[in-house]
Parts: C-alpha cells; structure tokens; sequence
C-alpha cells in the first residue's frame, strides 16, 4: 500500500445516468490530485455494458464485477468490502454511485485523513434533481449544481436539508457521533479502518450498515470529525427497494448490535430517529 494518492470506492448497481457523473466528477478531482489515485467501482451484477463504460472513461478506474449474487443486486456493504480490499492507497474515500462530490472533497478528504490517521471523516448531502447535467460539465464546474432544484429525498424522509446536519455541526460534542457516519459520504485512512469491515449481514436491504460499523469504530477508540467542505449533491432517482420494510428489519439487526442503541434513538431530536411501526409495538399499539 501506499500514503501517496488516495482510492475512491463507490458500490453500484445499473442506474448509469447517475454513476456516470459521479465517476467524471472523481475523476476529474483525482487527476488534480495526482499521486497516482484511482477510483474503484465495485458492481453489483450490473448489466456488462454498464462495467464497460465505467471502465472506459479513463484508466484510473477499475471495476470489480461481482458475479454470483443469485438476483440480490443491493449489497453496499459487501461491495466496499470489495474494494477496500482491492485499493492500492491508504486513504480510502467513499461515496454512493449517486453521490456527485463536491470540489473540495476529494483534496479534503485526502489531506485530513492522511495527516490524523485515527479519525473517521464525515461530509453531509445536498439532494438535487439533476436531471439534463452533462457528466463532462458537471466535472469541470461544479457549481453549476448549486443551480438544481433541491428534492425532499427518500432516503432523508422527505426532507431537503440534511436530517444529520446539525448533529454533523457540533460533531466535537456529540456523544454518538458515529451515528452519524453514512457510508455515502466519507473517508479514512487504512490504519483508522483496520481489519474492519462492513457487516454483510445487513445486505440485501436499506441501512444500518454504515452506523453498525461506525459503532464499532468509536468502540475502537477512533475519533469522528464533520469536514463541511467535503459534502456531495445526492442525485435523486431512488432504487425500487421498500425502504420502510428495509429500515425495519436492519434497524432491529443494528439495535441487536449496537449497545444501548433503540434507548439513545428514542431519546433523539433527530427526524424519525425509529421506524414508526416499531415504535407502535414499542408503545403496545400492534
């Protein structure tokens, strides 16, 4: 391995349109970078033309083509295991096929994590409709994103400012701040991350995944630190995947983990900090 560079890893499954402008963005970011810097696409079962493409806009990508998924096509976890595995530099930045980084992230990114080797490094989403963005324009301006029209996400509960963000702002006194990693927005270094890895147990459905190995993070004696600079426009065009079912049965899974965790969600200001139907049976409703 080398400290020299850094190793983008994005899980990805078809969706081309959206993971399109998220490699030509990194791409563009890690040739300002230098150092020899790459950009893994760890694919789920896509269709082959969807590995071809990614390939071919430009030689500092590589594609992990995971085979043998017997239809289970949503495996985050197990396909940034992939590439943590596989990437050839120390500082490991991570981001969602949907998730376009902002200007500054990758170089943040770069230098925070190479200089504090035992701190995780988190960044927030801006959720943007960015339908008719030209990939090339895109990675060279990347402000003409600051013009989309900002989306309620499903995957923030209807909600266009990050439901995070003010935790993510006083991160330094936050209790639990590994909560609040996301695995769409990240980095470390190698030595920060260890033998650790993203809990396969979770796949197959929506969530926890990120949390789940936060916890075990902060339970290592890593720090957490909120880079606002670092931060990425989520492109909406959400997967088919019922995420209220998803979030239930990986929330359970993350509550059997996680120490203490059903107890500090219920106790959080955050916006729908538990399943509502679990909370129903909490309360004797069903």
């Amino acid at each position: 391995m080398t400290s020299r560079g850094v190793s983008i890893i994005i899980p990805s499954y078809e969706n081309w349109p959206l993971l399109e402008r998220t490699i030509a963005a990194a791409l563009f970011d890690i040739r300002v970078l230098g150092g020899g810097s790459e950009i893994i696409v760890a694919d789920n079962e896509s269709r082959a033309s969807i590995a071809t493409r990614a390939a071919a806009m430009g030689s500092e990508i590589r594609v992990i083509r995971r085979r043998g998924l017997n239809g289970r096509h949503f495996q985050p976890g197990a396909a940034r295991n992939d590439g943590i595995d596989a990437a050839k530099h120390d500082i490991l930045i991570f981001l969602d096929a949907d998730c376009i980084p902002a200007a500054p992230l990758v170089a943040t990114y770069g230098a925070l994590a190479a200089q504090r080797r035992d701190t995780v490094f988190l960044g927030h989403r801006v959720f943007i409709d960015a339908v008719g963005f030209d990939p090339r324009d895109v990675a060279e301006h990347r402000s003409l994103l600051d013009s989309a029209t900002r989306v309620a996400s499903a995957s923030n509960y209807r909600r266009e400012v990050d439901r995070r963000l003010d935790e993510l702002r006083t991160l330094d006194v936050q209790p639990r701040a590994w909560d609040c990693l996301y695995a769409c927005n990240f980095a470390l270094h190698r030595e920060c991350l260890g033998d650790m890895r993203f809990d396969p147990i979770f796949d197959g459905y929506w969530g926890y995944e990120d949390i789940e190995l936060g916890y075990r993070l902060h339970a290592a004696g890593r720090f957490f630190e909120y880079a606002p600079e670092a931060f990425v426009y989520h492109q909406e065009g959400e997967s088919a995947h019922d995420r209220v079912r998803d979030r239930e049965r990986n929330f359970a899974i993350a509550a059997n983990l996680i120490p203490g965790f059903l107890v500090h969600r219920m106790g959080s200001p955050r916006i729908e900090p538990v399943p509502p139907r679990l909370l129903q049976q909490l309360d004797g409703g069903e």
